[in-house]
């Protein structure tokens, strides 16, 4: 399954999974703790920057994608799930239009 269709903690869970490892040999890997792996694939923590760039290295995957999916999962972790925040996203992606058409000249 790809990362679109998971939240990000279940895709690093499954990605960890199809290479048969422990919480512990990816903790070694990537120089996060084992309980903080652990919190992150049960998407009760969100990784920081730093440890996403971890990661991305440790698994062979895009960073940029990861962090795509970490700004939308904060953003409803956040924000949550409504009206207000679609509105508020719709905003954010007219503005970022406007401000790549400006940047492209």
């Amino acid at each position: 399954m790809g990362l679109n269709k998971l939240e990000l903690g279940k895709y690093l869970r499954e990605l960890r999974t199809l290479k048969s490892e422990t919480l512990h040999q990816v903790s070694k890997g990537t120089d996060i703790d084992s309980p903080l792996l652990s919190k992150i694939e049960r998407s009760e923590r969100l990784p920081t920057s730093e440890q996403i760039k971890r990661l991305a290295e440790y698994y062979k995957i895009s960073e940029e994608k990861l962090k795509i999916q970490h700004v939308a999962e904060k953003i409803l972790k956040d924000y949550g799930a409504n009206d207000i925040t679609f509105n508020a996203v719709k905003l954010v992606n007219e503005q970022l239009i406007n401000y790549n058409k400006k940047n492209k000249k």
